[in-house]
């Protein structure tokens, strides 16, 4: 009699853990059937896992505080379509671009992020010297604001040779699209050169170090001579290091 019910239980049991097999593999196959939804493929931690954490992280901030900005001359001639980051400080909010991204007044400056527009409320800072430009603007709600100061690089790694970085953008005016590259040098304090790829309307794009903080901003690209003229090094990409920005302008709009 025991062995007979000893048969019993573990053919039941058999054919639970039958059916539940059975089960995972259909929905398993049901989900193979389905491909991810548009939602599911842009969304902003829809990062590569094979990345490091902390490059997860540059990528993840990176994408989830740029926005385009675009500016309009006064006399309305003159139309400028650049990158930016968007920043909180002290309760307020801000984007980092660079200052030949603004051709006319706060007023003829517009802020976008996904479709959502909003306003130049004033200008804190245009450094013509160092090409950057400090503008508050109203809340974003498609976006999250890097952190003054606490997203601010400060270490000499996030700087160093061969350190990999990761900065999102509207070249030609499409994006945002995220790039990766290596820092490959130095031109005194002015610039630091990374081995990358830009274009036109990366300007002002945030460029983020490996641990995930804001080291330096895209202001250009290098230009060479040949034999055929003037050509323009697309993979050499001038980025200024954050710490020329005078972060105490935001300090004194408390």
């Amino acid at each position: 009699m025991k062995k007979i019910l000893k048969l019993i239980v573990v053919g039941v049991l058999s054919f639970k853990m039958g059916v539940a097999i059975g089960l995972g593999v259909t929905y398993s196959a049901y989900q193979s059937a389905n491909p991810p939804s548009v939602g599911e493929i842009t969304d902003i931690g829809n990062v590569q896992n094979s990345l490091s954490i902390g490059a997860k992280r540059a990528v993840r901030k990176s994408r989830s505080s740029v926005v385009r900005i675009m500016s309009l001359s006064e006399d309305q001639q003159v139309f400028s379509s650049a990158t930016g980051t968007y920043l909180t400080a002290y309760g307020k909010y801000y984007v980092l671009t660079v200052n030949h991204a603004i051709q006319g007044p706060c007023e003829l400056t517009r802020i976008e992020a996904s479709d959502e527009f909003v306003a130049c409320v004033k200008f804190i800072k245009l450094d013509s010297y160092s090409d950057y430009a400090l503008v508050e603007i109203d809340k974003l709600e498609t976006r999250t604001p890097l952190r003054v100061p606490r997203d601010i690089a400060k270490s000499p790694q996030d700087f160093s040779i061969m350190t990999d970085v990761y900065y999102t953008g509207y070249p030609n005016g499409t994006g945002p699209l995220t790039i990766d590259g290596k820092i490959i040098g130095y031109m005194g304090g002015d610039f630091i050169y990374v081995k990358s790829y830009a274009w036109s309307g990366s300007s002002g794009a945030g460029v983020f170090s490996s641990s995930g903080k804001l080291m330096g901003y895209v202001l250009a690209l290098d230009v060479g001579q040949t034999e055929f003229g003037i050509a323009v090094l697309e993979n050499i990409v001038f980025v200024v290091p954050i710490n020329v920005v005078h972060w105490d302008a935001l300090r004194e709009q408390r």
